[in-house]
């Protein structure tokens, strides 16, 4: 049943993909089943609906909405149309989007248009670029207060701190330019290869793909930038030096 539905992530936040000639009741269940499985991941997250190939009947659009209401999302249902060069419509659903990954998200959309340079072509024979240059990096120029989530397919950086109380998940590396003493989770689900650095490295809770660090009893950070990685199955954590990440 989950291959009746796709959820991909984007920029703008999680895509909704429904399979056109399956009942909207099986699709409803496949649903509720694939946000069951990872509830915190999903939980405050943007969702859009694509529906190029299935339009959505309001019985059905009150359905999604009460399921998408428990786990505290936004919706919005997007269609795009045929001509490539036009820009995709979108139209909003009844649901409030009060969440505070519904408002990152805009203030983000605004800030991409100015931060994000046009990708260069590829010369021929040229190295491949490495993850961390992704185009879908998320920027928030903000505190990330107690009782905030914010997930991201990609990588994230907080140009502030991250309170205790706070969360964040990110696909990739999670840079903070403050002091981190929240709870992250870089490299989600299982990306070993991602990072977390902080210019103070205090966290209540440190995930790195599918491993975990909490700090002793009677821990105190060093006020100096440092940064987290994976190195022979565990987490570690050094400094920081010349802006520059250890290397593995």
């Amino acid at each position: 049943m989950a291959g009746h539905i796709a959820i991909k992530g984007t920029r703008n936040g999680l895509l909704l993909t429904l399979e056109p000639e399956t009942p909207f009741s099986d699709l409803i269940s496949a649903l509720a089943n694939r946000l069951a499985e990872s509830p915190s991941f999903f939980r405050g997250a943007s969702l859009t609906v694509d529906t190029t190939h299935r339009s959505l009947r309001n019985n059905e659009r009150s359905q999604l909405e009460d399921l998408l209401a428990h786990y505290h999302m936004s919706v919005s249902a997007v269609e795009t149309v045929a001509e490539k060069r036009r820009a995709p419509k979108t139209i909003s659903l009844s649901i409030p989007d009060t969440s505070i990954e519904g408002i990152v998200t805009k203030e983000v959309e605004s800030m991409t248009k100015e931060i994000t340079p046009t990708p260069a072509p590829k010369e021929a024979g040229s190295a491949a670029k490495d993850g961390r240059e992704s185009a879908d990096t998320l920027f928030l120029r903000r505190t990330v207060r107690s009782g905030q989530a914010i997930h991201h397919d990609s990588n994230i950086v907080v140009l502030g701190d991250v309170n205790p109380g706070a969360e964040i998940v990110a696909g990739g590396d999670i840079i903070v330019w403050g002091v981190l003493r929240g709870m992250v989770h870089a490299g989600y689900p299982d990306n070993e290869n991602a990072i977390v650095c902080s210019l103070q490295l205090s966290p209540v809770q440190l995930r790195i793909a599918h491993l975990l660090s909490r700090p002793p009893e009677g821990f105190e950070a060093q006020p100096r930038p440092e940064v987290a990685t994976i190195r022979q199955g565990q987490i570690v954590v050094e400094t920081w030096v010349s802006g520059r990440a250890p290397r593995k």
